[in-house]
């Protein structure tokens, strides 16, 4: 299947014809808005520059500000950084074991006369227990935001993901169901809160809110009404991409398949599943030496901490290190972020097992199938040597420390500099990805070609 074509073509053709390249009556970024409410089944629809952009805009929709808190998802961070941009205290909430999804019962204990609203992630495009969230919401006065960035076209009982809550936000860049290089939607059936957002992602000369411009191109929009309409059909290839990926370790007893909640469709974005290797006496980082010797295209850990683990948040960074939100004078609550905050999180995020679920052709799926099976047979047979740190590995973990967040032809660069082994581009940046599942020294994203280090040992 062809993800873009003659028809996304064509619409850019007509937007650089035009002479004009933002929003407009009449364009594509109207018939965007419009076809995304109506296919999503909600009232209004908002575009942005980014989902985290929308993010940003809305905790001052639903008037949260300095002395608020808004409880978030520990496995991402996203909320959290939109909690500190808008000089809010981030509350963390622990996950099921089974689906490392928000825990209604941690919520509900998590609430104070401080917070202003839940923040539930649906984590690589499985539903969350939205209604159970909603409830707690409204006996507390508070709002439910969801945010879909994986979740399109995902539903929970009979309802798509991003209308349970009072704002649902969805994330448009390349590596999402829906690719337009860069952008995101908000949806909401909320007459009031669709105002308030809009008016704070784009003003004129003199704003009547604190607001920014954060608005989508005409360019974007012009792929993202044709990418509408396909991906009902890239879904159906990545269900079944699911299905084969999920039979490959049906018979392992020590890969737990993810738990999809009774009434929940799904709209596969990563597979994942969860490592219990002490049943059959196989460590970690055996099954990680196992699925690179076999080619299984695998991660381990994603974040490998819960969000407050993390010095960012901890401190944390914002506002000129001073200590803000958390110094605020107007914030009344208490921060104490210790291990043990998130039990289950701390427990689930390391046994994390993940891969990429959305190719478009099932060959690839069943090729990486049989690769995890290899894998497993690998581990079981306990002759495959646990990963560890090589001398380039440190040389690069070192650089980054050093000089990150760095882009591989940098750390190639620093790397020849100190007389390392000379790597070409396409080498450093295949080693700085498999650097991204080590423990306790790891890299991680830092944009989109650059890596940022970790120290992760005394977190």
């Amino acid at each position: 299947m062809e993800k873009f074509g003659k028809a996304e073509i064509r619409n850019l053709t007509k937007v650089i014809e035009s002479g004009c390249f933002c929003d407009k009556r009449g364009g594509f970024m109207d018939q965007f808005r419009t076809e995304f409410a109506r296919d999503l089944q909600a009232k209004h629809a908002i575009s942005g520059g980014a989902a985290m952009l929308l993010m940003h805009a809305i905790p001052g929709a639903i008037g949260a500000g300095a002395g608020d808190e808004i409880i978030v998802d520990p496995v991402v961070q996203f909320h959290a950084i939109a909690c500190l941009h808008n000089n809010i205290v981030p509350v963390w909430a622990d996950v099921r074991p089974d689906n490392f999804l928000m825990d209604p019962s941690s919520v509900e204990r998590r609430i104070t006369k401080h917070t202003k609203a839940i923040w539930v992630t649906h984590l690589w495009g499985f539903p969350a227990e939205v209604d159970k969230l909603r409830r707690i919401a409204d006996k507390h006065g508070i709002y439910l935001l969801e945010d879909c960035a994986h979740a399109i076209f995902a539903e929970y009982k009979g309802k798509y993901l991003g209308n349970w809550g009072h704002i649902g936000t969805f994330s448009f860049n390349m590596g999402k169901q829906l690719p337009t290089g860069e952008g995101g939607m908000a949806i909401t059936s909320d007459d009031k809160l669709a105002f308030e957002l809009n008016r704070r992602i784009i003003f004129g000369e003199s704003p009547e809110v604190l607001s920014s411009n954060y608005r989508m191109t005409e360019f974007q929009a012009a792929v993202g009404v044709e990418q509408l309409k396909k991906v009902p059909r890239y879904l159906k290839i990545y269900r079944e991409g699911k299905k084969i990926l999920d039979e490959a370790i049906a018979d392992c007893g020590w890969l737990d398949e993810r738990f999809v909640i009774k009434g929940g469709v799904v709209a596969p974005y990563a597979w994942s599943c969860l490592f219990h290797g002490e049943r059959k006496g196989i460590k970690l980082g055996v099954f990680k030496a196992a699925a690179k010797q076999a080619g299984a295209s695998l991660g381990f850990g994603f974040t490998q901490r819960p969000g407050y683990m993390y010095d960012m948040f901890r401190k944390p960074n914002a506002y000129g290190n001073k200590g803000c939100p958390y110094n605020c004078h107007l914030y009344k609550g208490k921060v104490d972020w210790k291990t043990g905050l998130c039990p289950v999180a701390e427990d689930v995020i390391p046994r994390l097992v993940v891969c990429n679920n959305m190719a478009l052709d099932t060959k690839i799926y069943r090729q990486n199938a049989m690769k995890i099976k290899e894998a497993i047979k690998l581990a079981e047979s306990g002759n495959v040597k646990p990963l560890d740190y090589s001398d380039l590995d440190k040389k690069i973990l070192a650089i980054v420390k050093e000089y990150g967040p760095v882009e591989p032809m940098e750390a190639i660069a620093l790397l020849d500099k100190r007389h390392g082994p000379h790597l070409d581009e396409h080498s450093m940046f295949a080693r700085m990805e498999t650097l991204r599942d080590f423990f306790p020294y790891k890299l991680s994203h830092a944009g989109p070609r650059k890596f940022a280090f970790h120290d992760l040992s005394r977190q």
